[in-house]
């Protein structure tokens, strides 16, 4: 989506109805010019207790648990 409103949005709704080792790929979230996202990435994810992890490529990771 490239836009952080709906993203969030998104993760909110999704969230519960997803199950155990549900993996979640945010692109661009480690991408300069997105910081955005990722600060709004990191907020959702320390809010939920989930780990985020910014991979080298320059995406994010989820992984409920």
């Amino acid at each position: 989506m490239n836009c952080m409103m709906p993203e969030i949005a998104a993760m909110n709704y999704f969230w519960p109805k997803m199950v155990r080792g549900t993996v979640t790929v945010l692109d661009d979230y480690g991408c300069s010019g997105h910081d955005e996202q990722r600060l709004a990435f990191d907020a959702w994810a320390k809010k939920s207790g989930v780990p985020l992890m910014n991979m080298p490529t320059g995406q994010g990771i989820i992984i409920k648990n």
